[in-house]
């Protein structure tokens, strides 16, 4: 599924995604462990940020200067219409262009809608928009393959390669693993730390 679809397809669930997951706690004991191994609190990015809330009100509550990308323009809407104080990007990750580095990414179920071949360059591109001693919070499935799954009766599909290709093309991209945990069966965390001298 490409980009475009992926956006169109979470459109069309963007209320229904809102309503059930606004009281939802999910995730957010990462983020903060996250936030906890961050030396330096002036930017932070949410790759594939939804429809805002729990995250976003994590990372704010910490300090950070937040900017905000989704794919589906449906989700950004209701995030900027709940927390305008954040900028928010409808783009794909992978076509956007920044020269900025961010002290946190935060990555939470977002980057597994890429196809398996496109995960060595999701994960290169997220360790290159860290600033030295940066933190980087991903979630991925930690199997090699791919599935389909829906929500709502919409399909979505997602990506992984082996965790220890996680880890390998972390260290390769000048970032070390700093937790790797697996939270459920096909459902892994990592935090990783850019190279202090990058």
């Amino acid at each position: 599924m490409n980009a475009e679809d992926l956006g169109r397809n979470y459109d069309k669930i963007a209320d229904w995604w809102e309503g059930n997951h606004k009281d939802s706690s999910y995730g957010v004991n990462y983020v903060v462990r996250a936030i906890q191994k961050s030396k330096t609190r002036n930017k932070a990015l949410d790759v594939g940020c939804g429809s805002g809330g729990r995250i976003i009100d994590t990372i704010l509550a910490a300090g950070y200067d937040l900017t905000g990308i989704d794919v589906s323009s449906g989700m950004t809407e209701i995030a900027k219409s709940k927390q305008p104080e954040v900028t928010f990007i409808n783009a794909d990750f992978m076509t956007w262009h920044s020269d900025e580095e961010f002290d946190l990414i935060i990555a939470w179920d977002s980057i597994f809608h890429a196809p398996r071949s496109l995960q060595k360059s999701v994960i290169e591109k997220l360790c290159l928009h860290l600033a030295p001693d940066g933190i980087l919070l991903f979630t991925c499935g930690g199997f090699d393959g791919e599935v389909s799954g829906e929500m709502k009766g919409v399909p979505f599909e997602y990506g992984s390669l082996s965790y220890l290709e996680y880890l390998e093309i972390v260290k390769n991209s000048d970032c070390e693993t700093v937790t790797m945990e697996r939270d459920q069966p096909k459902h892994m965390v990592f935090i990783c730390r850019k190279n202090k001298y990058g």
